[in-house]
């Protein structure tokens, strides 16, 4: 059981260290970019997020969001034979996600909101269980994320987690109280990071 821990552990850091050297090797790519901004670079019947996702996913461009998410030609991990391993990983990203969406800035910069949503589009891609990243990515298609305030990204994590348990049959989960319940007292609420010996 240790193991299976310690592998999952390695997993999960080893998926978070991936994620964040893709976004920073993107930060230029990303910044200054805000996804609801992209109007002039879509098609007005398609999502506001089609401009965004080509530059993340590797399309084309304009060529049509339906197109982009065409099968899971996106996903880069296999499917996930082990049940327990793939309800282990369940349960401790979607406890990370709310832990992140907690201690997220209740008036965050635009930067801020970029990041959190390109963190989010990149973990559809390459989360460890394909089939469980092929939902989450049709889940973003149809419900792009909503981070412009730390209430707005735990109610929209709170409704997709909840999408998920109607699916899987588990007990619905109250909304109005996910920021308690994931409040996890890690340090001061609502102050951002400064390295030590950095001016205020």
């Amino acid at each position: 059981m240790l193991k299976i821990k310690s592998l999952l552990l390695t997993l999960a850091l080893a998926c978070i260290a991936l994620i964040s050297l893709t976004a920073y090797n993107y930060r230029n790519e990303f910044q200054n970019r805000d996804i609801t901004n992209l109007a002039n670079e879509r098609d007005a019947s398609v999502d506001n997020n089609s401009g965004f996702f080509p530059n993340l996913f590797g399309g084309s461009g304009s060529d049509g969001f339906d197109s982009l998410w065409a099968g899971d030609s996106h996903v880069v991990m296999g499917k996930l034979g082990n049940e327990t391993l793939r309800a282990q990983l369940g349960r401790r990203t979607w406890y990370l996600l709310h832990v992140m969406a907690s201690r997220y800035p209740t008036e965050p910069t635009k930067d801020e909101v970029s990041a959190m949503k390109n963190f989010l589009f990149l973990m559809s891609r390459l989360y460890p269980c394909g089939d469980c990243a092929h939902h989450f990515q049709q889940h973003l298609k149809k419900h792009p994320p909503v981070a412009s305030s730390r209430d707005e990204l735990e109610q929209y994590l709170c409704s997709m987690h909840n999408t998920v348990n109607k699916v899987l049959k588990k007990p619905i989960f109250d909304c109005a109280t996910v920021h308690d319940n994931y409040d996890c007292g890690c340090g001061p609420d609502n102050v951002r990071y400064k390295p030590d010996g950095a001016k205020s």
